[in-house]
């Protein structure tokens, strides 16, 4: 038996590589180099009020796991207020959305296979960080990474 060519990590959210894409508050918990292509794992931490408009990504499932707070979310046009406890399957092509509607920081795991998002989320935090936010080029690496806003 070949071993593999991965190795053992332990992240503890403290360890993860802090990012704020969009101005929120995420760690990247398990990068997508890291686990050599299988997923991402990400900690994002959302203010009341904050979460993505409706989006979907064509070459990834998403698992989302709410770790504290309550959440407002939308997948595939069905609507449910979700807390603590909650999973969300998001297969590819499925149109999706959540909103912490709580009054206090929600804040959820959110995994894709394959990874990617980490590298979605690292590309526009580096877009504001190069000198502020530009909408356009913050369109193009949304579709470079597969994450489209069929709304926009």
């Amino acid at each position: 038996m070949t071993p593999s060519p991965l190795r053992p990590l332990v992240v503890t959210p403290e360890d993860g590589l802090p990012v704020h894409p969009f101005g929120l508050d995420m760690r990247i918990l398990l990068s997508t180099e890291a686990s050599g292509g299988a997923t991402s794992v990400i900690i994002a931490s959302h203010n009341p009020g904050e979460g993505p408009p409706p989006h979907l990504h064509h070459s990834q499932e998403e698992f989302i796991f709410v770790v504290e707070g309550t959440y407002h979310v939308r997948v595939n046009g069905v609507e449910q207020t979700v807390g603590a406890g909650t999973l969300l399957f998001i297969p590819r092509g499925t149109v999706h959305s959540f909103k912490n509607i709580g009054s206090t920081v929600a804040r959820m795991l959110d995994w894709t296979l394959p990874g990617g998002q980490d590298t979605y989320f690292q590309a526009i935090d580096a877009l504001a960080a190069e000198g502020g936010f530009d909408a356009a080029k913050a369109k193009a690496l949304s579709l470079e990474y597969d994450t489209h806003f069929p709304q926009a």
